[in-house]
């Protein structure tokens, strides 16, 4: 959770950041703290809660010394609730975000702190508390890094070398090497089944590795999961995907990681994370294109809501019209308007589940103009119209 201490005339003073909004999110939530009350409401208000149109939440706390207004701590984004995916589907079309930036979004706020009302009270209750105690003769210089002290409470034996050394550790850890290559393949190649073939051998593998932190095991695990989700991310960029949504996705794993806590915990999360980066190389890898093909499908996958035009996409490809044609037909069997209309088709399903949202919205949203265009194309793909596919007889 990011912490910002913000002057009444002097901006941002001093902030701590926990989490980032990745890139293409920037210019729709990157300013939701520029949003909050610099001052505070009235002059009795110390605390605010702050539910911002995306359904993330600051908690800010005003600082105040001898009846002048000094500056406002905040602390969030965080969330109160779990959002569905309607829920996501309806932030989307309500801020009119891109269809395209729908997982990068979902990933980022699986990210982000879920707290308990009760939690988020207590948060309030010591900012408050701070507040009431602040004193700006004291006030602390936020200047130069801070510097921790940490004390390890065990010692790492000059024998463990040894201890490796016996026939059946240099076996453990050559096996090891054996399934983790397994693991990275399958990944890259997006067989979630071929995990599940290898899973008997990572478990017994991962049961036998020696905690490195023999006082914190948990913490020895957390290490370990972290330099998985490095080695996954890399397999899945081998496999074709772009690294856009590669980085979203290992930001929310390494998040959760951390936030994990027991080691059953952490090996329930390991399992998502095999599905989630086989699952993204067999939807978006583009490993068997040639590079202008892969520019292309990229440039359409994130502007898939707005109107494409060859014209527009060439010029974006930096190719003619006539040669982008060709060789998209070429490699991919079929006409680039007929493959946008099916991208188009397929980000509509899952946006059909919703039923509060109207046909011709969910249309507008995957950059159909005509719903009855949007109809005539979802029937000669789906076999049935959009409502029928909706609520199935």
């Amino acid at each position: 959770m990011n912490t910002v201490f913000t002057g009444a005339d002097t901006g941002i003073e001093w902030q701590s950041i926990r989490s980032q909004t990745p890139g293409p999110l920037q210019p729709y939530i990157g300013k939701l703290l520029e949003s909050l009350p610099l001052a505070p409401p009235s002059s009795d208000t110390k605390i605010l809660f702050h539910s911002t149109p995306f359904r993330m939440h600051f908690i800010c706390a005003y600082l105040l010394h001898a009846g002048r207004y000094l500056g406002r701590i905040s602390v969030g984004p965080f969330l109160l609730e779990v959002l569905s995916a309607d829920a996501m589907n309806e932030l989307i079309f309500n801020h009119q975000m891109p269809i395209g930036l729908a997982p990068m979004l979902e990933q980022h706020y699986h990210s982000l702190p879920l707290l308990s009302k009760e939690k988020a009270h207590q948060l309030a209750d010591f900012l408050a508390y701070l507040a009431s105690h602040f004193d700006d003769r004291n006030k602390y210089d936020f200047e130069g890094a801070v510097t921790y002290n940490i004390q390890n409470q065990y010692v790492i034996l000059p024998d463990t070398l040894k201890q490796k050394a016996t026939e059946e550790a240099i076996a453990l850890i050559e096996q090891n090497y054996v399934t983790e290559n397994k693991l990275l393949a399958a990944v890259e190649t997006g067989s979630i089944e071929k995990i599940q073939l290898i899973g008997s051998e990572i478990n017994l593998i991962t049961s036998k590795i020696p905690d490195r932190i023999p006082n914190n095991p948990l913490r020895s695990r957390k290490n370990l999961a972290f330099v998985l989700n490095t080695l996954l991310r890399k397999s899945a960029e081998k496999g074709g995907v772009h690294p856009l949504y590669i980085d979203s996705i290992s930001e929310k794993f390494a998040i959760q990681i951390e936030k994990t806590l027991s080691i059953q915990q952490l090996l329930d999360l390991q399992q998502n994370m095999y599905a989630e980066y086989c699952a993204a190389v067999r939807k978006l890898s583009l490993i068997n294109w040639s590079p202008l093909i892969k520019r292309t499908i990229e440039y359409i996958r994130l502007y898939i809501d707005q109107e494409l035009k060859l014209e527009t996409i060439a010029r974006a490809v930096h190719t003619s019209p006539y040669e982008l044609s060709r060789q998209f037909k070429r490699e991919t069997g079929e006409p680039i308007t007929a493959y946008i209309n099916k991208l188009r088709i397929e980000e509509a399903v899952p946006l059909l589940q919703n039923e509060y949202m109207s046909i011709t919205d969910i249309a507008q949203m995957v950059g159909f103009s005509d719903v009855n265009y949007f109809t005539k194309i979802f029937k000669q793909l789906k076999g049935c119209t959009p409502s029928k596919f909706r609520k199935p007889e």
